[in-house]
C-alpha cells in the first residue's frame, strides 16, 4: 500500500525523498565518510553505491594471514551507516562525461542524480583486499591462505612498499618459526613515497632487527615465470618449494611467494568518459571537482590528488567536498583542498612500527602500536559504521529501513515495493542469485 507515505507523522523522521540526490559512488573509507557528512541533517538524499554488500575494513586485513577468524572483524554492515539516505549492492559499469548519471550493470535505466562523488578507490591482490562481492565468501579464502602460511617454512615477501611491510611485520610475529625473506628493487624501502629519508631508514632498521627476517634491497626476482602460475589474477602468492634467483645472482630458498607490487586505482567505470592523467586516476581542481564537472567530484585513491592513503580521503578530502557540495546547493563560494604533510602510520606487527607524523617526528613502536598496531582501528572503524564490533547489527531497524525505502524511491524515481526489492538484493539483480554462485 502506498497509504503510509502521506502519513508522516513518524517521530524522528525526516525526509529526504525530495531532496537533492548525492551519488556516492564506492563505499569504502573515503566514500563512506563524504555520505555521512552529507546526511546529517538530511538537506541530500545520499545514496552510495557499492559492488560489495559489506564494508571492507582493508587497512587491518594483512592480520588475517595469520590470526584465525581475524577477517571477520574487518567485515562491516553498511546497514547502519546513514541515517537518512541509503547504500544499495550495485556494479557501475559507467560514470555519464557531465557526472550527472551512472549506468549500472543489469539496470536499463541510467540513475540520474544533482551531485556525484567518485570514491572507487583502488584495489590490491588478495589477501591485502579481497573483491568478493558477498561477505559470506570471505572467510573461506582466509582460512584457506592461514593454511597455506602454516604449511610453508620459508617465506618471501616481494616489495618493500607499505603493503609488503606490514605483511613482514605480521608474519614475522605471527610465525615466529618461520624464515622470511623481503626483496625490493629499490635501494631503500618505501622509495616510491613522499616519506621523509628519516622515515625510511628507521623503518629499514626496524624491519632488520625483526628476528626472523632478512632484508634484501636493490635487487629483483625474475617472476614472469612465477606470475604464470598464480591461479588468478585477484591473489597475490604462489606456493611451492623452488629456489628463487635476484637480479645479483643471489639465490633464495622458499615454499610461499607474496607479490606485493603496488595498488590498481579502479577505473572501470570512468576509464572511457571523465579526465584522468597517466596513471589513470581523475582530474580534479582545486575544490575536488572532476574536471569540466560543475557537481561532480572525486576523492580518495581514485582521484589525482597526491599520495593514496585512506585516512587522507576521510580526514581532509571528504570535508571538502561535504562543503562544497552545500556551498554550491546555496550558490556560496567553494573551498580549496589544500595537500597536507606526508604522514603514514606503518605497523610491523601488533606491537609496534613507525610512523611518520605531523612536523616530520618520526615515532617508534610504542606511539605506532599505541595509535595503530594493537586493533588495526578495528573497533574504530565499526564506530565509524555506526556499529559495535561486539554486537554486529546486519539488519536495519524499522526507522532506518523506512528512510532507506524513502531514499532509493525518490533517488531512483520508483515504488515501494521495487525500492524493497533493491534493498534486499541490490541492482541489476532481475533474479534472485542463488547461495554459493559468484554475484558477478
Amino acid at each position: 500500500t502506498h497509504s503510509s507515505h502521506s502519513t508522516m507523522g513518524t517521530r524522528g523522521s525526516k525526509e529526504v525523498k525530495d531532496k537533492p540526490v548525492v551519488l556516492i559512488v564506492g563505499g569504502g573509507y573515503g566514500g563512506v565518510a563524504v555520505a555521512k557528512l552529507l546526511d546529517k541533517g538530511a538537506a541530500f538524499n545520499v545514496v552510495i553505491i557499492d559492488r560489495k554488500n559489506y564494508f571492507l575494513h582493508n587497512m587491518a586485513l594483512l592480520r588475517a594471514t595469520c590470526v584465525e577468524d581475524w577477517e571477520k572483524k574487518c567485515i562491516i554492515p553498511y546497514t547502519k551507516v546513514l541515517k537518512y539516505g541509503s547504500v544499495v549492492q550495485g556494479e557501475v559499469e559507467a560514470i555519464a562525461k557531465d557526472g550527472k548519471s551512472i549506468k549500472v550493470h543489469g539496470e536499463e535505466k541510467e540513475i540520474r542524480c544533482d551531485y556525484m562523488v567518485v570514491c572507487t578507490g583502488s584495489s590490491y591482490a588478495f589477501p591485502a583486499k579481497v573483491a568478493e562481492v558477498d561477505a559470506t565468501s570471505v572467510p573461506g579464502k582466509y582460512s584457506k591462505m592461514r593454511q597455506v602460511v602454516n604449511a610453508a617454512e620459508n617465506i618471501t615477501v616481494i616489495g618493500g612498499g607499505a603493503v609488503g611491510l606490514e605483511l613482514t611485520g605480521e608474519l614475522s610475529h605471527y610465525c615466529s618459526k618461520k624464515n622470511i625473506t623481503l626483496i625490493h628493487s629499490g635501494e631503500t624501502l618505501l622509495n616510491k613515497t613522499e616519506l621523509s629519508d628519516k622515515m625510511k631508514a628507521k623503518t629499514l632498521a626496524a624491519v632488520q632487527a625483526l628476528p626472523n627476517v632478512k632484508v634484501m634491497l636493490g635487487e629483483r626476482v625474475e617472476f614472469s615465470g612465477l606470475q604464470s602460475e598464480l591461479k588468478e589474477s585477484s591473489v597475490s602468492y604462489v606456493e611451492g618449494k623452488r629456489e628463487l634467483t635476484t637480479s645479483k645472482g643471489n639465490k633464495v630458498a622458499t615454499d610461499l611467494v607474496f607479490f606485493c607490487t603496488g595498488t590498481k586505482t579502479n577505473t572501470n567505470s570512468f576509464k572511457d568518459n571523465l579526465p584522468v592523467d597517466e596513471e589513470g586516476r581523475i582530474k580534479v581542481n582545486e575544490h575536488l571537482q572532476i574536471e569540466g564537472c560543475e557537481t561532480a567530484f572525486a576523492l580518495g585513491d581514485c582521484a589525482a590528488i597526491g599520495p593514496k592513503f585512506a585516512f587522507l580521503a576521510m580526514q581532509f578530502q571528504a570535508p571538502v567536498v561535504n562543503k562544497n557540495i552545500r556551498a554550491l546547493e546555496k550558490k556560496k563560494a567553494l573551498s580549496a583542498y589544500k595537500k597536507g604533510p606526508a604522514l603514514m602510520v606503518l605497523p610491523l606487527g601488533p606491537n609496534g612500527g613507525r610512523s611518520q607524523l605531523p612536523m616530520g617526528i618520526v615515532a617508534g613502536n610504542f606511539l605506532t602500536r599505541t595509535i595503530k598496531s594493537g586493533d588495526l582501528f578495528t573497533a574504530n572503524t565499526w564506530g565509524d559504521l555506526n556499529q559495535d564490533i561486539a554486537n554486529p547489527q546486519s539488519k536495519k531497524g524499522a526507522l532506518n529501513r523506512r528512510n532507506s525505502l524513502q531514499s532509493l524511491e525518490g533517488a531512483l524515481k520508483i515504488d515501494e515495493e521495487k525500492a524493497k526489492k533493491i534493498l534486499e538484493e541490490g541492482l541489476g539483480k532481475e533474479k534472485k542469485v542463488e547461495p554459493g554462485q559468484a554475484q558477478t
